[in-house]
């Protein structure tokens, strides 16, 4: 699969900020929940990961490379071969 490390990840609207400076790693094989409230950024921070949203401001690296400037493709890349596999079985 694919490592996931984010570093001080922030999202901002205009002048409100909506993430704040988030800093998250997550091991190669390990499994993630997002919990909280409705509106708290869960999606937001998500879509960031993704490429969906654009970053305001920090980090986000996978597999060690820095993947703020890549596409949304190039971002899951790691993931889909995992999960067509899990689709099989």
């Amino acid at each position: 699969m694919a490592s996931l490390t984010l570093r001080n990840v922030v999202k901002k609207y205009g002048q409100r900020q909506v993430i704040h400076g988030i800093d998250l790693d997550i091991a190669d094989g390990e499994f993630v929940v997002l919990v909280g409230p409705s509106g708290c950024g869960k999606s937001t921070l998500l879509r960031m990961v993704s490429g969906l949203e654009d970053i305001t401001g920090g980090e986000v690296l996978v597999n060690g490379t820095l993947a703020n400037k890549m596409q949304p493709r190039q971002r899951i890349l790691p993931w889909c071969s995992r999960i067509s596999r899990s689709i099989r079985i």
